[in-house]
């Protein structure tokens, strides 16, 4: 039987490893955009801003500002989780957002930004380009709500 350490350490790695492929086959194939149907489309672009394309501007203070933040959110996660794994809590929502969020650093470190690439639109609605690491932070933040408001029960 996999001990929890191992369990912890294959989900981060596993979460690192589909956002780093997707985004390795996303640059390599689709530089132009793939519409995989109405609803879904692939578009390769560089986010510099968070989340969504939020606060996407050219400038270096604005990159450096959010980046630094990211980072100290992202440790304090960390420390967040550590605590709760030594007090045998578990902590797959955090552990989910600290892997997605460290993926996305490596971009911004490696590119000068987080490649996205996964378009969503329904009808006249065009969703914010996103990529596969944005998914399991907002999963991550999804569970640790979840356990917020049903621990208070």
């Amino acid at each position: 039987m996999m001990s929890r350490d191992k369990k912890y350490l294959l989900l981060f790695l596993l979460v690192l490893f589909l956002d780093r492929v997707s985004k390795g086959y996303a640059i390599r194939w689709w530089c132009t955009e793939y519409m995989v149907n109405s609803l879904l489309s692939f578009h390769v672009t560089l986010n510099r801003g968070i989340s969504w394309g939020l606060f996407n501007y050219g400038d270096t203070i604005t990159f450096v500002g959010i980046t630094a933040l990211i980072l100290l959110v992202t440790g304090v996660l960390t420390f967040s989780a550590y605590h709760k794994h030594r007090q045998g809590i578990p902590f797959y929502g955090e552990l989910l957002v600290i892997a997605g969020s460290c993926s996305n650093i490596f971009d911004r470190f490696l590119y000068g930004g987080v490649i996205d690439f996964i378009s969503v639109h329904v009808r006249d609605f065009l969703f914010p380009v996103f990529n596969v690491a944005d998914c399991f932070i907002v999963l991550g933040v999804f569970i640790m709500f979840k356990e917020l408001f049903s621990s208070d029960e």
